[in-house]
């Protein structure tokens, strides 16, 4: 089954936690402390494989965990770090933030790779904290929670020449015919009901050709398929506008397909585009003579090619024409490296109060009560220490905050016991 949009929660594995130990063993009663740190948690990545053409084997899927990384032991010894996950997309996929709706990458190049869920950092076992003043720490820090974002997936397929036109003008037809696809075929309109890939080989060059499912008028606004395939346009560098012969007016079916593209994205009535009639082989030939004066009258366009796809009449015309248009048109510049979103380093301490609840925002700090056990009042000791050498007691101060009073970061509500 064709899908091509889907939205998917991750969740990036947690850290593990830090070792709270003491070496106790014959003959080294003073061994210290011996507590290893914990695994980092496993990262999800997204990476392009060429051998996709649809999003549909995560149609299903609501929620990705990657492995939590393991709590640390004796010994000194660190935690395994949890297992990444690789999610393999089909060449053309959007990522796209779905909280902020901003795109954080775009996925055209095969095997191509790109870091979606951060796993969350091990904490530092006892042995960590060792020093001249403090030779036997009884506390460890906890593994850092492991990134959870909620994204949406979108593909564009990757085509050289798109096939537009009215439902049954024989896109799938042509498209069989010029290369080795076989799209569902049959005499009655919306046969297509995705779109196909199809590999074209003339002359040693090569490209690919994709039929897109018949558009109607009002294709924009979502009646028939149009609306859900027209963004597959988007990447097309050239569009063979396929018209059917045994039409009452051809030229309004130009038309609408026309307008169906500018109320889409004025960006697709200015890809270079080639005019073909279809179906000659189902009408007379004098009828053929008159049909090509008064169809290049009508819409105004000195080239355009007469063909049958059932029998190939007038196909590799067609096609030299095409490729004379590929040979020319500049390639497309694929962007080799996601799109990097730079989220500036937080120097400054940022406090707002609510409700009487004095809120800090540090991203450093942050990170640092999340790792922070407050069952253990050594480790509430640390976190209040590094809060004095980095100024929150002060500013909370200037703000107005006294003793009694609460703060919260990182969804943690502390009371302020000094000040």
């Amino acid at each position: 089954m064709f899908c091509d949009e889907i939205e998917i929660k991750l969740k990036a594995g947690n850290g593990g936690n830090g070792l709270v130990s003491f070496r106790r063993e014959i003959f080294t009663p003073r061994g210290g402390p011996d507590g290893g740190d914990g695994g980092d948690g496993g990262s999800i990545y997204l990476q392009a494989d060429s051998q996709l053409s649809t999003l549909a084997h995560l149609r299903h899927t609501k929620l990705i965990k990657a492995p939590d990384g393991q709590n640390g032991g004796k010994k000194k010894m660190k935690g395994k770090k949890g297992k990444d996950l690789i999610i393999k997309v089909p060449l053309g996929t959007l990522v796209y933030d779905k909280k902020t709706n901003s795109l954080l990458a775009d996925l055209n190049t095969s095997n191509q790779k790109i870091l979606v869920a951060s796993g969350g950092k091990g904490g530092f076992g006892n042995a960590h904290f060792t020093s001249s003043t403090r030779q036997k720490p009884r506390f460890a820090e906890k593994g850092e929670p492991g990134e959870e974002k909620e994204i949406r997936l979108e593909l564009k397929l990757i085509a050289d020449v798109g096939i537009i036109g009215l439902p049954n003008v024989g896109k799938s037809t042509l498209l069989s015919r010029i290369s080795s696809a076989r799209p569902k075929i049959a005499s009655y309109p919306f046969t297509t009901l995705v779109p196909n890939l199809g590999i074209v080989e003339i002359d040693n060059f090569s490209f690919v050709a994709c039929d897109i499912p018949g558009l109607i008028e009002g294709a924009y606004q979502g009646k028939g398929l149009g609306d859900k395939f027209l963004r597959h346009i988007e990447r097309c560098r050239v569009l063979i506008h396929l018209l059917d012969a045994t039409s009452s007016d051809l030229a309004k079916d130009y038309r609408i397909i026309m307008k169906e593209l500018k109320k889409f994205s004025e960006k697709l009535t200015k890809k270079p585009q080639i005019i073909a009639i279809n179906k000659i082989d189902a009408i007379d030939r004098l009828k053929v003579k008159s049909l090509k004066l008064k169809i290049k009258k009508e819409i105004n366009k000195e080239e355009i090619f007469f063909i049958s796809a059932v029998t190939g009449e007038g196909i590799k015309d067609l096609l030299y024409r095409v490729k004379d248009k590929l040979v020319k048109l500049p390639k497309p510049q694929r962007e080799p490296e996601p799109i990097k979103i730079f989220r500036p380093y937080e120097k400054l301490i940022k406090i707002e109060k609510k409700d009487n609840v004095f809120i800090l925002y540090h991203r450093d700090l942050e990170r640092l009560v999340l790792k922070t056990d407050f069952s253990n009042e050594e480790a509430i000791s640390r976190l209040f220490r590094i809060f004095q050498r980095k100024g929150v007691w002060s500013q909370l101060h200037q703000k107005g905050a006294k003793v009694g009073d609460k703060i919260k970061i990182a969804g943690k509500t502390i009371t302020i016991t000094n000040l």
